[in-house]
């Protein structure tokens, strides 16, 4: 049975109800014995009884034992009615459950603040009731002691105080130094001299009028939660900047990887938004100037290898030709190898100054209205020969009309030789090559497929970059910068160029934009 007690929140509810109208009832007692009994010989007109009843004129000496005993029953009835309470106090209905989560979203000074407000009311209230009709302040005594209960319930679920941060930020000692301090200070000064204006303003309602004093405190009390929350506020915003500005020192000191932490979206996270922004920038220069490093480095290399290659091969034919006596025949074989390794310097060294002036933009592009299906069949049988030595089955599909594209066409045939004499080179022998030329909502585009004879352990955009081949070990001929010349030739006359790698098989897909 004690069981279901503690669990019945309808018996809380009811000794709470007793108890508050007892502790009114009970307060209201003893104020009127203590303030009212002054004239124990004066008759006038009061309730015969405390609640109802009618009003009788009687000797105010009369009431006096009926007071004393009605303190102590009402006082006896609260002690009852508390110890009832207790034993159902962590019975909790819904309804007070959502009545004391909603108060939990005020400070401490809020709810202090308006069980204050009904106090003055109460007050005002007592200024103008008679003695002894109390009615009203009973009433009023147990909507502040029902207010109260829920604030202090409300408490525990919510501790935020705003003057106790104000005053702990003030005695934080980490805080010394800081932008905080200077507006905590400025804060407690102008708290201070709110304060001194109040009491200025009411010193004569203090002096002469009932009830001045109290006025005089809620005010003071109301300037000290308007300040505390615009001191919350503020100070909020001081701390995110003097985080923003503590955490740019990590940036500072070379961590870009560090982003700040976006708080709202007012001026101030705009401006860590941005420096975000900005340390991203960074972060991508820096990639990119350490990948640029990087080739540029390789760049060297693989000039290098690229250029001693034909060089040495030229350097001890013509040694072999100076110090030994040939025949006719073998002289005219080594000048053979001697013009293909010239040849094949002369082309690379042309190859390195065409991919300088492209990556540069000095080159001149000359577009003009041109049929790029009759400019990749003419590049098709110029380039017959070295197709018919390569072992390769070409198959072609172009469209049997006219397409025209606004394009250089001298540039445009250098793109299709580059990308025809890389897969001569590469592809495997005895496989297909597919080039097919279709249009698709105003876009031309143009495919080169083929079977690699080489493993492709490297990504599709690294084949742009110059001097990169797909052969890692460089022992085939050509410069590695084919595709980069083609891609750049693209880019200049505002078409595109894309790469795809299948395992063995790859693909370059080129777009042009159809004119009429």
């Amino acid at each position: 049975m004690k069981k279901s007690f503690k669990d019945s929140y309808v018996l809380k509810y009811i000794s709470l109800a007793i108890l508050f109208l007892a502790l009114s009832i009970c307060f209201e007692a003893v104020f009127n014995l203590k303030y009212n009994f002054y004239n124990d010989f004066r008759t006038d007109f009061i309730p015969k009884y405390y609640f109802f009843g009618n009003v009788y004129e009687h000797k105010i000496s009369d009431l006096f034992d009926d007071y004393i005993y009605l303190s102590l029953v009402s006082g006896l009835i609260a002690l009852i009615f508390f110890l009832i309470y207790k034993v159902s106090k962590d019975a909790y209905s819904k309804l007070e459950k959502d009545i004391i989560s909603f108060l939990s979203n005020f400070s401490v000074e809020v709810l202090i603040f308006i069980i204050l407000f009904f106090v003055f009311i109460r007050f005002n209230i007592w200024e103008g009731t008679l003695p002894f009709y109390d009615r009203e302040l009973m009433f009023c005594n147990f909507y502040i002691l029902c207010l109260s209960y829920l604030s202090f319930k409300s408490f525990k679920v919510n501790k935020t105080s705003l003057l106790c941060n104000l005053f702990s930020d003030l005695l934080d000692k980490h805080t010394n130094s800081t932008l905080n301090k200077k507006l905590i200070s400025t804060f407690i000064i102008l708290l201070l001299l709110n304060i001194l204006f109040i009491y200025i303003f009411f010193k004569p309602a203090i002096t002469y009028i009932n009830g001045g004093a109290i006025n005089a405190m809620l005010f003071t009390f109301i300037t000290l939660i308007i300040y505390s929350y615009i001191y919350h506020i503020v100070s909020k915003k001081f701390k995110y900047i003097e985080n923003i500005s503590k955490n740019i020192q990590n940036i500072t000191e070379g961590n870009l990887n560090y982003k700040l932490e976006i708080k709202g979206n007012d001026e101030i996270s705009s401006l860590a938004r941005s420096i975000n922004n900005i340390t991203n920038g960074l972060e991508a220069a820096l990639q990119n100037q350490i990948k640029s490093e990087k080739m540029k480095t390789e760049l060297i290399t693989n000039v290098s290898h690229d250029l001693k290659t034909p060089l040495t091969s030229i350097v001890n034919y013509v040694d072999i030709i100076k110090n030994n006596d040939l025949d006719e025949s073998t002289m005219k074989d080594y000048i053979n190898i001697l013009d293909r390794k010239s040849q094949r310097l002369k082309t690379l060294i042309e190859d390195i100054f065409e991919a300088s002036k492209l990556s540069s933009g000095d080159i001149e592009i000359n577009l003009k209205k041109t049929d790029v299906k009759e400019l990749l069949i003419q590049s098709i049988v110029e380039l017959e020969d070295k197709i018919g030595q390569s072992n390769l089955d070409f198959n072609i599909n172009v469209p049997d009309e006219s397409i025209f594209t606004l394009i250089d066409g001298n540039k445009t045939w250098r793109v299709f030789e580059n990308l025809i004499g890389n897969i001569i080179k590469y592809s495997m022998s005895n496989t297909r090559v597919y080039i097919d030329m279709f249009t698709d909502k105003n876009t031309v585009f143009i495919t080169f497929k083929n079977i690699s004879n080489h493993k492709l352990n490297i990504k599709a955009d690294e084949l742009l970059e110059r001097f990169r081949r797909g052969d890692v070990s460089r022992s085939t001929d050509g410069s590695g910068l084919g595709l980069s010349i083609a891609n750049s030739i693209s880019e200049l006359q505002d078409s595109s160029m894309s790469i795809d790698i299948d395992g063995d098989l790859f693909k370059v897909t080129l777009k042009f934009n159809q004119i009429n």
